[in-house]
């Protein structure tokens, strides 16, 4: 035998044993003993390096501050804020006292009140002869 020939079986024995590699690679019966083994040490890594309640405070926790963020977003988003109420009395067990800044002009809302009534009633007249 020749070189020649040796280099042929060779290629074909190198040939060959990548076939097999493919064959064994795309099928599902190599796959499944070999996940199945991967998913067995993630358990145990699991069981050793985290504690169980971690399991359900992280989620908890990221949850939460979705949450919060998702509210904040949407305010800035559409522009929405809270008006704060003003308090008609201190901190607890302390009597009430007037709240500083705050006056109510009786005469101007019903000024205004009588302005828009008077709108509305104009539009659905109009309304009506259209």
């Amino acid at each position: 035998m020749g070189t020649a020939q040796k280099l042929k079986n060779i290629k074909e024995s190198i040939k060959e044993i990548f076939h097999i590699i493919k064959v064994c690679f795309t099928t599902i019966w190599f796959w499944v003993p070999a996940l199945f083994a991967l998913y067995m040490i993630l358990q145990l890594w699991i069981m050793f390096f985290i504690h169980p309640l971690a399991l359900l405070i992280v989620p908890t926790i990221l949850i939460i501050y979705l949450i919060i963020q998702e509210d904040k977003r949407f305010k800035a988003m559409y522009g929405l804020e809270t008006a704060k109420k003003k308090k008609a009395s201190d901190p607890m067990f302390s009597r009430p006292t007037e709240v500083s800044g705050y006056q109510w002009d009786v005469e101007k809302a019903v000024e205004n009140y009588q302005k828009t009534l008077k709108k509305t009633l104009a539009k659905k007249e109009k309304e009506e002869k259209s």
